[in-house]
């Protein structure tokens, strides 16, 4: 694709959203001489894009409503969600439950639904993806959810090792990745949930032709990683890269939102495939993108390299800076002024661009 040196023209907004949340900027689309999504695919295809894209905010993400999103409540389509009837069942069977003051749902600790992860079949059925919704009803519901201007995120909220919680609590989970009397157990299961993501991600692709599927699966706390990354590689790594794989051959890119500070594990993402990654703000960041490398694009927020009381000249430099030292990294801009998307856009065209 030419290359098109910025015009300041462009600054010009073609449209302007509001934020939905706190401590989100408005949401602006400039008169970029490409689009959002071409520049965001382009970054995801680890090729120099026109401009930094802002991530969570260059793409429409999306989550349908079916009963493991209600029981999530993380409902995001053109139907409302009704928070008055969120939480309940998921696909497995598991019950959930809303928790207003932090705005999302868990499973009530001390009485797990499988007791034993080598009889999982005795306790939950994985159901068949084609019929966890009516997808024919939601996709045409939802025909007009995504601006074509901006690429589609599918977000699958329970990954493989969320998974077993949920069914199991957090301790016995754990303990069921090292436990050499329950390992082919939880193998034996997670093979299976691969092949429910496998056409889970394809019928997402059929019906809702996304770009991009985000897959949570949360792998650490404040300090560390639950686990070693050797257990990670035997007992994760090749499900979640099967996930990836799934992904990838339905025409998607793998977004992996894993939580906690997990840079012991970078190497396991890297090996699994995964395209783009979204750390938690609890991590060192400059030493992510050194591990990282050209293996993952990743999201590194501007909130800790500025500072809200900055002059005009010193938010510019601030962001200058960033841009050059992370070349192959997105950005977002939560809980930063509002003129910092523009600068980020202006600087960062003339740096890729000229």
């Amino acid at each position: 694709m030419q290359r098109v040196p910025f015009d300041p023209k462009e600054l010009t907004p073609i449209l302007v959203e509001e934020p939905t949340m706190p401590g989100f900027p408005k949401k602006v689309m400039y008169d970029s001489p490409i689009t959002i999504k071409e520049n965001y695919l382009m970054s995801l295809r680890k090729e120099k894009p026109f401009w930094m894209p802002n991530s969570f905010f260059d793409f429409s993400m999306m989550c349908p409503e079916n009963a493991e999103n209600v029981a999530r409540a993380f409902v995001f389509e053109n139907k409302p969600m009704d928070l008055d009837h969120v939480g309940g069942p998921d696909f497995l069977g598991i019950e959930w439950e809303y928790v207003p003051s932090v705005g999302g749902s868990m499973v009530r600790g001390g009485n797990p639904k499988v007791p034993d992860i080598n009889e999982w079949e005795k306790y939950v059925t994985i159901p068949d993806p084609k019929n966890v919704m009516d997808w024919e009803a939601v996709a045409a519901r939802n025909k007009d959810f995504c601006d074509p201007r901006k690429p589609l995120e599918i977000t699958i909220l329970n990954g493989l090792f969320e998974r077993l919680i949920s069914m199991m609590d957090m301790t016995n989970a754990l303990m069921a990745l090292i436990d050499e009397d329950e390992q082919e157990g939880v193998h034996r299961f997670f093979d299976k949930m691969c092949d429910f993501y496998d056409e889970y991600i394809h019928l997402y692709k059929k019906y809702f032709n996304c770009d991009i599927i985000a897959f949570h699966d949360d792998w650490g706390a404040q300090k560390a990683p639950f686990f070693s990354l050797n257990t990670v590689r035997e007992m994760l790594v090749p499900y979640l890269k099967r996930v990836v794989d799934s992904t990838h051959d339905a025409g998607c890119f793998f977004e992996m939102h894993s939580c906690g500070k997990n840079d012991m594990l970078v190497d396991a993402y890297i090996e699994a495939g995964v395209d783009t990654w979204q750390p938690q703000l609890i991590n060192d960041f400059e030493l992510l993108y050194k591990l990282c490398g050209n293996e993952i694009v990743l999201t590194i927020p501007l909130k800790d390299y500025i500072r809200n009381d900055m002059e005009e000249n010193e938010l510019r430099d601030a962001i200058q800076k960033f841009v050059e030292d992370h070349p192959n990294a997105m950005t977002s801009t939560w809980f930063a002024p509002d003129i910092t998307a523009e600068y980020v856009y202006e600087i960062s065209r003339k740096y890729y661009c000229g």
